[in-house]
């Protein structure tokens, strides 16, 4: 079974999949990592996960944000499996929660800096905004997902409407004050003017009809559902373009 389930992880780009099953006094004897953790994290481990003998502990290692994604469908994957939340549907059961104060950055590995996590526009929390240019990995923002069943169904934020602030985030970002006012000079001078606080939340509703209609599949509600390949079954585009219309608009298609 923990072959089938390494099987699964890499198949989400993940290189395997550790485990270890515990024994009596917490002990790690069936792990590959039996010999190289110490006793000191071992036992930090079975302490933080409240792990008890006959236990398995599975684990990931690497880039938080892959980490965070494979264990996040290895987790879903168990529960149907163990029949811990339903195939599809609701089981019976609704819940709601919200996601708050997430980070307002992470960290891009292949272009080595800080990039927006959201959007560049969202307000850092107030007590956080020592961190933009120090540590801009602490800075959390005012943003909010409403999640229900583990889908998540609406999501926005606070906009940060000051331009003090606005500038300070293009910093932290590494744009420079140039190609600030090349790119949002309109939203910066607007904000000179004494922009009030401001912010909204977009539903998703076709993942929300999905829940609530207990349809197997998202493809089931969509409005205008498309094939794996992009076309439309129902108006059947796309369809050719007139060549006036392409030549209006100085476009050349290449066969």
């Amino acid at each position: 079974q923990i072959g089938k389930l390494e099987a699964l992880v890499k198949g989400m780009g993940a290189r395997g999949l550790a485990w270890a099953r515990i024994e009596a006094g917490g002990g790690w004897g069936q792990s590959p990592l039996a010999k190289a953790i110490s006793d000191g994290l071992r036992l930090e481990l079975n302490g933080a996960l409240e792990a008890r003998e006959g236990d398995v502990i599975l684990l990931q290692f690497g880039k938080p944000a892959q980490v965070h994604t494979v264990m996040a469908n290895l987790r879903l994957h168990l529960g149907r499996k163990f029949g811990l939340i339903p195939e599809v549907g609701s089981g019976g059961t609704w819940d709601f929660f919200w996601v708050v104060d997430p980070p307002m950055f992470e960290y891009d590995e292949a272009e080595k800096k800080w990039v927006a996590a959201h959007h560049a526009f969202t307000m850092p929390r107030e007590e956080d905004m020592e961190f933009l240019e120090s540590d801009p990995g602490r800075v959390r923002c005012y943003r909010y997902d409403l999640v229900l069943n583990g889908y998540e169904i609406a999501g926005g934020s606070i906009r940060a409407h000051r331009p003090d602030i606005q500038a300070r985030i293009f910093k932290a970002l590494g744009i420079s004050d140039e190609d600030a006012r090349e790119k949002f000079g309109f939203l910066l001078e607007a904000f000179r003017y004494g922009a009030p606080p401001h912010g909204g939340i977009a539903v998703g509703w076709d993942r929300l009809i999905w829940l609530l209609t207990e349809a197997g599949s998202m493809r089931e509600v969509y409005a205008f559902p498309k094939t794996q390949n992009g076309s439309d079954l129902m108006t059947g585009a796309p369809t050719p373009i007139d060549e006036r219309l392409l030549r209006d608009l100085n476009i050349r298609v290449i066969e």
